[in-house]
């Protein structure tokens, strides 16, 4: 099978989804998306209009063109997440471009261009922006961002990206009918909205994420870019939540082909015995977990994949030893006799396991400048 139709077969399902989807999808999509608004002024201050704004994602190399209105503002928004560049240019004034600007999830950055006057075609003027903490004084919300540094770089005790926010404000782990569940502004679990790239997410029963509390993770980690928290005052396009809503960002391939590889185990040998009343135990904590992601282009510029897998292999016998006791012999001849023998051997060893296999398939498809499809398989 050849390169190019690999591209192609990728490039015809993911249209094919596209045009299949509802449009309340639209909708969601401000949830998984950033937006980039900019002034122009000329060189003594005055707005410039009809100035073109050409905007690039230096990771995926699709770019975005708009212009400013009369009052010299432009804005582009639903923009993929990621790394831009931004270059300006107006008729009779030397370009300037600015580069390094991040856009994140739910974000709007302001961004501020000043052309001089020039006679003929310069050599544009680059501008390495550094971005500081966004403030954005038309937001109600109190929302918490956990971008891909915090999530690769901070301990996770069973690699689970819910664990990673109880790190935010107002959320605690609290008792639920199904395990732990989140308690956001001190409401109960059911009541909280998570989100993964703008779909529903939620356990239908009992809240918390799809699947419940049972399953050691839904998803690779790694496999995460951002995640924000939002405890309070959510926008209505979220809605249905009295709690927090949770809002999950997973990455997509790039025109760089790229990995990761991760393996976390506990061994016995690091335990000691448990000892008492003449008995002596050795529990068995032994788990592995490994897996890997891989990411990139299936055609440069137009589409991309990225591949997530997680496994956890972890088993152990419980009742191996018990202490010898008038009361529990009785007890014991009692149960293989009773009922026909049905509970015969019930205080023998009992094997239990936690395994857990997952796996991530994403596609993602350029239609146009303005338009992208991304189509998402979750085992």
């Amino acid at each position: 099978m050849t390169h190019s139709f690999v591209g192609r077969i990728a490039a015809a399902l993911l249209a094919a989804a596209f045009l299949a989807l509802p449009g309340e999808l639209a909708a969601q999509s401000a949830a998984t998306t950033g937006v980039i608004r900019g002034t122009v002024s000329d060189g003594a201050g005055a707005p410039l209009v009809g100035a073109t704004a050409t905007l690039r994602n230096t990771a995926t190399n699709v770019t975005r063109t708009v212009q400013s209105n009369v009052a010299g503002v432009f804005v582009a928004p639903l923009l993929p997440l990621g790394s831009y560049e931004v270059r300006v240019r107006a008729v009779g004034h030397r370009p300037v471009e600015q580069k390094g600007i991040s856009v994140t999830v739910g974000s709007t950055v302001a961004l501020s261009f000043k052309l001089e006057r020039a006679a003929t075609e310069l050599q544009a003027v680059t501008i390495s922006a550094t971005q500081d903490a966004q403030v954005d004084p038309s937001r109600t919300t109190v929302a918490a961002s956990l971008g891909a540094s915090a999530i690769k770089a901070l301990p996770n005790n069973g690699r689970n990206f819910l664990a990673l926010t109880t790190l935010t404000p107002n959320v605690a782990v609290a008792q639920g009918p199904d395990g732990d569940v989140l308690s956001i502004a001190g409401q109960r679990g059911i009541h909280n909205n998570v989100s993964v790239d703008g779909a529903d997410f939620n356990n239908p029963f009992f809240g918390e994420q799809r699947g419940g509390q049972r399953p050691a993770f839904t998803f690779n980690l790694d496999a995460v870019q951002e995640m924000v928290v939002t405890a309070q005052g959510a926008n209505a396009e979220f809605g249905r939540s009295s709690g927090g809503f949770v809002n999950v960002i997973t990455k997509s391939g790039t025109n760089t082909r790229s990995g990761s590889l991760h393996y976390f185990g506990k061994s016995s040998a690091l335990s000691g015995d448990l000892k008492g009343n003449g008995v002596t135990l050795k529990p068995d904590f032994a788990q592995h977990q490994f897996g890997f992601t891989l990411g990139g282009p299936i055609k440069q510029d137009k589409a991309w994949y990225f591949v997530a897998y997680d496994q956890q292999a972890f088993s152990e016998t419980k009742q191996t030893d018990r202490g010898s006791s008038p009361a529990f012999s009785k007890l014991k001849a009692w149960t293989d006799t009773a009922y026909g023998g049905a509970l015969r051997g019930d205080f023998g060893p009992t094997d239990r396991t936690n395994d857990a296999q997952v796996l991530m398939l994403k596609l993602d498809y350029k239609v146009s400048d303005r338009t992208n499809a991304s189509l998402k398989y979750n085992f």
